[in-house]
């Protein structure tokens, strides 16, 4: 089963294992989304609204339809 980072909760670490085509592609990897970084949820915006991640000690907000293209793997202890 994939998952996608819009589908972690709060608190839930992971890593990026693949980031899906897209126009945003690029621009995720300028801003440190890359495969293997690990990602964190650190808030959700109610009512559908953004997802704020912690990546490389950096916090960024995704939308969603964002965060949908972005394929995690569980991190194993």
């Amino acid at each position: 089963m994939v998952r996608t980072a819009a589908s972690l909760q709060r608190g839930e670490q992971s890593v990026i294992a693949h980031i899906e085509d897209s126009p945003y592609s690029i621009n995720f990897l300028e801003i440190g989304l890359l495969p293997g970084k690990q990602i964190r949820v650190i808030q959700r915006a109610p009512f559908g609204g953004p997802i704020a991640f912690l990546v490389d000690g950096h916090m960024m907000a995704l939308r969603i339809s964002e965060a949908e293209l972005i394929q995690v793997q569980p991190i194993n202890p």
